[in-house]
């Protein structure tokens, strides 16, 4: 019983899991005024070595350049927790990302990404795309963008001994809102529907909110939510991550 405690509190501290079908790229595009790289590089390895091997393995990388009408994106993400001979968790992915200005509210994007994720049953997802981005409001506490991508998908699960090649739609919408510095709200919803069947579709819904209370105490919520219409044989059709904190600045 100790070890099962403990193996779930190391779990908690250490290691999140995103069971997720759709990534959320959207928040990855933040803003920058000059032509350098910007971004961070994550690499983690942890191990508990007493009765039980527990080891958590994983790198995040997220850098932008902004040159002029151009933007590059990459992003890499790969997660495994082993507990002794089992995987807990073991997903990761690849997203690169072109992006030209055209108008002052208007961008043309393309981009590719490669997916795996054991929690969903996803062996492998290929994903081509591109599309238009319009900025619908911009000011000092609000943004709102919108959306609206083709792309080509190869995909393999493990209750399937042939390949998925498929057409789909992604259509987003993001919202941020910010005032000073007292509340801060992010919502980003994505649908993509399958353009042949429209009752194979994936929604992500991904709200972050933080609430100041006194000037060092804050309350922060989040939520991540993947529906799937036809996931692989025996997962979920909907997954749910849900945190709540109290963050204290001194």
């Amino acid at each position: 019983m100790k070890t099962k405690l403990f193996l779930l509190l190391f779990l908690f501290l250490s290691f999140v899991v995103k069971a997720q079908q759709v990534i959320n790229i959207e928040s990855k595009q933040y803003d920058s005024r000059d032509t350098l790289w910007h971004g961070d590089i994550e690499l983690n390895f942890n191990l508990i070595q007493n009765q039980n091997q527990i080891i958590n393995l994983g790198n995040k990388v997220n850098l932008l350049k902004n040159q002029d009408i151009h933007s590059y994106l990459f992003i890499n993400e790969f997660n495994l927790v082993r507990a002794n001979a089992n995987n807990l968790a073991l997903n990761g992915y690849q997203h690169v990302r072109y992006k030209r200005a055209i108008k002052p509210y208007l961008s043309g994007e393309a981009f590719g990404q490669t997916q795996f994720n054991e929690q969903i049953g996803l062996k492998f997802r290929g994903l081509l795309g591109a599309g238009p981005r319009v900025r619908l409001f911009y000011a000092d506490s609000m943004k709102v963008f919108t959306g609206a991508m083709w792309m080509y998908e190869y995909e393999k699960t493990t209750d399937e001994l042939i390949n998925n090649v498929k057409n789909r739609m992604s259509f987003y919408l993001s919202f941020l809102y910010f005032k000073e510095k007292h509340f801060n709200f992010d919502l980003v919803c994505y649908y993509q529907p399958d353009l042949i069947d429209f009752s194979d579709f994936r929604v992500l819904t991904e709200l972050k909110a933080e609430w100041r209370i006194t000037q060092k105490l804050s309350f922060r919520f989040g939520l991540i939510q993947n529906y799937n219409s036809l996931p692989a044989k025996g997962f979920p059709n909907n997954t749910l991550n849900v945190r709540n904190a109290f963050v204290y600045r001194f």
